[in-house]
């Protein structure tokens, strides 16, 4: 059984985020793993395709839109969508942030979160990053972990 909650050892920053590792792969054997989070309105992911996993979206709190494939879904609080693997897919937050409750499955990509984030320093939201984040680096990562950015050259 695995009891869990955001804590400062279980939280990173993530480029203007706050997320919570709330159960690892290496908690399930690999076969998932739940990441608690905030996203934030103007710094969502570009298109990009995951060849490894399911990711799911349970919205807490806020809305969002989900674009999947050529499909367009409005999902507030309460919903909860499944992106399958190997759909280009994206979303907006439509209000100034939306908490989220994410499980990928099977597990393992949240140590792309990690890797590209610092230890949060208080289990608040962080400053907004100054300018964008370092593509390469961010290409880069997520490649090592099955992800596609299908526009990005």
């Amino acid at each position: 059984m695995i009891l869990t909650a955001p804590s400062l050892s279980n939280s990173y920053w993530y480029i203007g985020h706050l997320i919570s590792i709330l159960i690892s792969s290496g908690e399930t054997k690999g076969a998932f793993s739940v990441i608690h989070g905030f996203e934030i309105q103007g710094l969502e992911p570009p298109f990009h395709i995951h060849t490894k996993e399911e990711e799911s979206f349970y919205v807490m709190d806020g809305e969002m839109e989900f674009t999947v494939g050529n499909e367009l879904y409005h999902v507030s609080k309460g919903g909860w969508i499944m992106l399958p693997r190997n759909i280009r897919h994206t979303f907006k937050v439509l209000t100034e942030k939306a908490e989220v409750l994410i499980q990928l499955s099977p597990g393992g990509f949240e140590e792309y979160f990690i890797a590209m984030s610092e230890p949060a320093r208080t289990l608040e939201i962080p400053p907004r990053p100054q300018g964008p984040p370092n593509i390469q680096k961010l290409v880069e990562t997520a490649s090592r972990y099955g992800i596609i950015f299908p526009e990005i050259p």
